[in-house]
């Protein structure tokens, strides 16, 4: 499936998703809206029956309009004609609520007219537990020239919430199921991308083994030409072209091999007190032929002062060449480098900086990654696994340092490894 394709496959499930979420949210919140309308009717129904109850056993006239007023969601007041006593008006409430289903804690106080005061303040557990409660503050301050009593459901909100189990318990599967889903998606993702960096590696890796080996099939051909024994310099080139291939061949197979050491974690260190000014300078040899060769400058900038680290002398080689022939192989004309050794108190710094064609920053973010390569279209004259920058990744890590990467597209590129000493 191409990646165009993916894409758009990959927006319409999120769209869904997204849909799907929205319009779960819209009915657990209409079912919750509905859920409080019906339990607000059963309250104030209770509070009818309270009213007329308390009316009919002190025997007055009852109230006839305006019984119940909900003052705040959580808070309700009911007008009588009679102070009723706190014990029959805890016991009525508690009975009538368990008539119509309101198990919910809730606390009552009377009201007296003579006194402008609450009195008499209660909590009521209906839902079995022993919370304390502190009464006086959950009133607010109504007056009135007649009696009446409030009450008060401080847990009302959560009371509506658990009737809703049902919708709840669905929702948290739904989200879950998609939660799932969408795991299940970037795993798929993550396992085409892991299936396109590995197609890359074999392309890479057949490209760069059947590059060397069809110099050696071509000079093994020549030298199994009889004539060639009575020609000795020919002789002599072609078996050095048959060395040469054969030990570039023989290093593929090693970068290869230290990398599959290095990500299964048993990569050998033999580590010891190494001069980073040896190791830069016999890097500067190793490339100092191709830097003539392509006409480009490398300059060193070393402190006189030795500088000293405790690491594996070969990785550390390893790591800075890997930089270096980077600069050389994505550089354009006029091509310099500089390798710039800095101590600092507790770290060590060595950066490369080029002049090259430089990496735009989506890039930058990758280039650690195994087998990444920056994408160059359909040139392909770059040789290279992809392995290089997480090699000097691993090898900086195993020294107690990281690697950093600063470019811009088209000015150039600064690689630096920074080693603490500590």
């Amino acid at each position: 499936m191409k990646n165009a394709t993916i894409r758009w496959v990959f927006v319409l499930a999120l769209l869904s998703a997204a849909g799907i979420i929205a319009t779960q949210v819209f009915w657990v919140k209409h079912a919750y809206d509905l859920e409080e309308q019906e339990i607000n009717f059963k309250i104030n129904n209770a509070l009818r029956d309270v009213s007329s109850e308390i009316s009919r056993i002190n025997k007055t006239q009852p109230q006839v309009y305006d019984v119940v007023d909900k003052v705040r969601p959580d808070y309700y007041i009911v007008r009588l004609n009679s102070q009723p006593s706190a014990s029959l008006l805890g016991h009525l409430l508690q009975t009538t609520f368990e008539n119509h289903s309101l198990i919910t804690d809730f606390q009552y106080g009377i009201y007296d007219c003579m006194k402008n005061t609450m009195a008499d303040v209660h909590y009521i557990h209906m839902s079995g537990t022993n919370e304390a409660f502190a009464p006086i503050d959950s009133f607010p301050d109504i007056r009135s020239e007649e009696y009446y009593f409030g009450v008060y459901f401080p847990h009302l909100n959560l009371y509506v919430t658990t009737q809703l189990s049902v919708w709840v318990y669905s929702s948290i599967v739904l989200l879950g199921i998609l939660g799932f889903l969408a795991y299940v998606v970037f795993i798929i993702l993550k396992q085409k991308r892991l299936s396109e960096i590995q197609k890359d590696f074999v392309n890479n890796m057949t490209h760069e083994f059947k590059t060397p080996l069809t110099s050696i099939q071509l000079a093994a051909e020549t030298l199994s030409n009889p004539n060639i024994i009575h020609n000795p310099q020919r002789l002599l080139n072609y078996a050095t072209i048959i060395e040469n291939e054969a030990k570039q061949l023989g290093q593929q197979v090693e970068r290869v091999l230290q990398m599959t050491h290095a990500t299964r974690g048993v990569m050998q260190f033999n580590k010891s007190e190494v001069c980073l000014q040896t190791i830069i300078q016999e890097v500067a040899a190793k490339f100092e032929a191709q830097f003539h060769k392509k006409e480009a400058i490398l300059r060193l900038n070393l402190p006189e002062k030795p500088v000293f680290l405790t690491g594996d002398s070969l990785h550390l080689k390893n790591a800075i060449s890997n930089l270096v022939d980077n600069a050389l192989k994505y550089s354009k004309e006029r091509l310099r480098v500089e390798v710039h050794l800095i101590e600092f108190p507790e770290e060590i710094e060595v950066a490369v900086v080029d002049n090259g064609i430089g990496i735009d920053e989506d890039n930058q973010r990758l280039l650690f990654k195994r087998f990444y390569r920056v994408p160059t279209g359909n040139i392909h004259d770059v040789k290279g696994f992809g392995l290089g920058l997480n090699y000097v990744q691993i090898i900086a890590k195993a020294h107690n340092g990281e690697v950093f990467c600063k470019s811009t597209k088209g000015k150039g590129s600064k690689f630096f490894i920074i080693f603490s000493k500590q």
